[in-house]
């Protein structure tokens, strides 16, 4: 028996009334595991850099473990960027691998940094845009789309922390992101690009089918609101099944891809070609 608790923590209203997010969490545990995850949520809500909030919704909800997806990680690999400005090019040049066009690319960008939703501000949820186009097609502007349901296998876990400690990325903030990104693409999505609404932490990524969970140091600047944008071929996808598998179909990472170093931009892209991603499964 396992169980799907999430929490989501806003400000000032709550989220479907317009609040401003202030932090989130989801895991997949045992039913004795629960109560602990519960209270872990609790505290890491109200204690969070973006301040404490008025809102915290925590929702425990029962799975069949046979409905489950089984899915590996994403490989990961940090590319080296000594301030924002290299930071950007490497985003650009990565998702323009990733075969999203250049002005699309430019409007994504754009988006990070004025703030997604209609007024400016953080939305609580993901961009969804067409990457040779540039339309937006998430449904709600104002809540974007959340990948929801995703965790590791305790066995997975605890090889993925061998792996990052090392390198010094041991961190819940690095194996939360490596979860989504992994489910967002295994979802169908072409690419996706994120920086962090916390502005203290500057880390963003993108991530793709073909070049894996790519680390960017400095791509959160001061002036940036954050936020992420998943891109899409619309002609390859069915937008309404795509966005329920994103939210609602739960998937455990049971298998951990190569995790690697810093490397330099044009030894990643020439060497991206070589990874060879997990199909994605859809029945």
């Amino acid at each position: 028996m396992v169980y799907s608790v999430r929490m989501r923590a806003a400000q000032g209203a709550p989220h479907e009334k317009g609040g401003r997010h202030i932090s989130g969490a989801e895991r997949i545990v045992s039913a004795q595991e629960v109560a602990s995850i519960v209270q872990k949520m609790f505290f890491r809500a109200k204690n969070h850099a973006l301040g404490e909030p008025d809102f915290i919704n925590i929702s425990i909800e029962r799975l069949e473990f046979s409905k489950i997806k089984q899915i590996a990680a994403l490989p990961l690999v940090t590319v080296k960027a000594n301030d924002h400005g290299q930071a950007l090019f490497c985003a650009r040049q990565l998702l323009l691998a990733s075969g999203v066009e250049e002005q699309v690319i430019e409007e994504a960008i754009e988006m990070l940094a004025r703030g997604p939703s209609p007024d400016g501000r953080n939305m609580r949820g993901a961009v969804i845009m067409d990457a040779q186009s540039g339309r937006r097609l998430e449904p709600d502007s104002w809540r974007g789309v959340r990948a929801s349901h995703m965790d590791y296998t305790p066995q997975a876990a605890k090889q993925l922390s061998c792996l990052l400690e090392p390198l010094g990325l041991d961190h819940f903030r690095v194996k939360e992101a490596l979860a989504l990104a992994s489910k967002v693409i295994w979802s169908g999505t072409l690419a996706e690009i994120c920086c962090s609404d916390d502005p203290h932490y500057t880390t963003g990524y993108v991530s793709s089918r073909r070049l894996g969970y790519v680390r960017i140091p400095h791509l959160k600047h001061p002036s940036f609101k954050g936020g992420r944008v998943f891109f899409v071929r619309l002609k390859d996808v069915n937008l309404t099944e795509y966005i329920t598998r994103l939210e609602e179909e739960p998937v455990l990472i049971t298998q951990i891809s190569a995790v690697r170093g810093v490397k330099d931009l044009t030894s990643l892209l020439e060497e991206g070609h070589q990874w060879t991603m997990p199909e994605r499964v859809t029945s």
